[in-house]
């Protein structure tokens, strides 16, 4: 599913009325419509139910005001309180008012401060709210009168359904612009906005429900968006058929370089993962020092030594090693528990447009080109890169609360810049390339904080690229894969107790999933 912005938005529904003819007024029926069908779903709405609806002045207030004509008709006490003044309401929703105050809709007009007791009375007799104060276009702090709305709404414990966005959440980024409505659901018309889904906007847009109003189904294709997310359906959609007849040369070979003293974990993980995606072949290289307590711990994968003079990190002189390593392998992930030192930033200067196949980097292997990133714009095949914030940070020595504020510029400038997809780890994972797609991950949950998670992701990203996945396809589908075995494991484990080894063991029930999921569409 594609994921717009509000300018892409807008576009979307201007084309809709300039090149197809199909008034304003018809989106804001059609909307309003689809936001009632959801409050009958979800809360079994009856008659004696007493809804207020907080509506804004524009189109938001709007959709607002046409849902609580649809419920009145339909016998609900519903009413509005209109935070603007009746006679600025113009268009489609000044029409939506006019049809509001013709049918005996109650409306109340809160302007200043003065007027807040009357909102508070009736908001507190409400048995539901549904917020349409303001929309996805909101770009300046919440304050005065609105946000004194806004403070009593979330003081109340009855259900709270947002039109399009909760009022005080940008749909740009899903920053808090000065205060916001927490709602328990949210209905979006089109398509997600990227504020439903970057935090904290995605915690407060509650259960998101995207509606279709009647928009062309090409709308997101003809002006360009570039940003998507992935279902399990759509996920499975990418999923690529195996060949019946196939060896395991034909499902890809991966590199993994990974490991020190004390960090044999992150290569094992790595390295299974790999597997578990559906690689045919997998080695590892290991420093040698360590290679029995790997030949110990996985079966299937192959080790190979890698000189390390005994001390149980890689030394400078294994880079003929490792080349030799990557002879006729498809990828190489390297970094996981590699251990922080000079010398793997040695080694890293020389692998990078030295092999020439495509390289996951990740953990340490991060770390040790931080001081020198114009290494990636070297390598003539694609580059992953799997950074969390810390490790970002690093890279492009901006602090972590500016990435934080801005993680899809921070990614995209950054990716754009040196040639490489990145995939920027978070609550909602960002993966981009340099030719703009943009990818949103929301599947997973917070068990996958914990150590040794990321390992198993780039053992998967690894995979899948060795099974011919472009680079970037096998970026957002290894994210969403690793997501979904992350909840599968949560549902056995809880995500308090569980481990990256759980995640690890649920991947192959994810897959098989989306393998049989891929199969009803055949």
């Amino acid at each position: 599913m594609y994921v717009v912005t509000p300018v892409q938005m807008r576009k979307i529904d201007q084309r809709a009325i300039d090149e197809f003819g199909i008034p304003g007024i018809v989106l804001m029926e059609n909307a309003a419509l689809r936001v009632v069908e959801k409050l009958y779903s979800l809360y079994s709405l009856k008659k004696r139910d007493r809804v207020v609806v907080l509506a804004g002045g524009g189109n938001n207030g709007g959709d607002g005001i046409a849902v609580a004509r649809h419920l009145y008709f339909d016998g609900v006490q519903a009413e509005v309180i209109l935070l603007a003044q009746q006679d600025r309401i113009t268009g489609d929703a000044g029409i939506n008012l006019d049809i509001a105050k013709k049918a005996g809709i109650p409306v109340n007009c809160i302007l200043d401060n003065s007027d807040i007791p009357l909102a508070e009375q009736r908001i507190c007799q409400a048995s539901l709210i549904i917020d349409a104060i303001f929309g996805t276009g909101l770009s300046k702090p919440v304050e005065g009168v609105f946000a004194r709305i806004i403070e009593i709404v979330n003081s109340m414990e009855v259900p709270v359904i947002a039109v399009d966005i909760p009022s005080g959440i940008s749909g740009e980024n899903g920053h808090i612009m000065g205060t916001a409505v927490k709602a328990w659901d949210t209905v979006t018309f089109g398509y997600p906005k990227r504020g439903h889904l970057l935090y904290p906007g995605r915690e407060y847009a509650g259960r998101l429900h995207v509606a279709k109003i009647g928009l062309p189904s090409d709308s997101a294709e003809a002006i360009g968006v570039k940003g998507f997310t992935l279902n399990k359906e759509e996920a499975a959609a990418v999923i690529k058929k195996r060949l019946k007849t196939g060896h395991k040369g034909d499902f890809g070979k991966v590199a993994v370089v990974a490991g020190s003293t004390g960090m044999t974990g992150a290569a094992s993980l790595t390295a299974e993962a790999a597997l578990r995606s559906g690689a045919g072949l997998v080695t590892l290289g290991i420093p040698a020092s360590l290679n029995c307590i790997l030949e110990n711990k996985l079966t299937e994968v192959m080790t190979r030594p890698l000189r390390d003079n005994g001390t149980g990190y890689l030394q400078a002189d294994c880079l003929d090693e490792i080349f030799t390593l990557a002879e006729n392998m498809d990828v190489l992930a390297i970094g996981p528990g590699l251990g922080r030192n000079i010398t793997i930033s040695e080694i890293l200067r020389n692998i990078f447009g030295r092999i020439n196949i495509s390289i996951v980097l990740d953990a340490d292997g991060l770390n040790g080109i931080s001081g020198n990133i114009n290494l990636l714009g070297q390598h003539t095949k694609p580059v992953v890169i799997t950074p969390h914030v810390g490790e970002m940070a690093r890279l492009t020595g901006l602090t972590i609360d500016e990435i934080l504020d801005s993680p899809v510029q921070v990614s995209q400038k950054f990716s754009q810049e040196q040639g490489v997809i990145v995939l920027l780890k978070g609550a909602t994972t960002v993966v981009c390339e340099p030719g703009g797609r943009i990818y949103f991950n929301t599947v997973g949950n917070s068990g996958m904080a914990t150590a040794g998670s990321g390992d198993v992701l780039t053992g998967i990203i690894s995979g899948l690229i060795a099974q011919g996945y472009h680079a970037f396809d096998a970026a957002a589908l290894g994210a969403f894969l690793h997501g979904y075995a992350g909840n599968l494991a949560a549902s056995l484990c809880g995500e308090a107790g569980m481990i990256a080894g759980d995640i690890l063991e649920a991947l192959p029930t994810a897959l098989k999933e989306l393998y049989n999921q891929a199969q009803k569409r055949l």
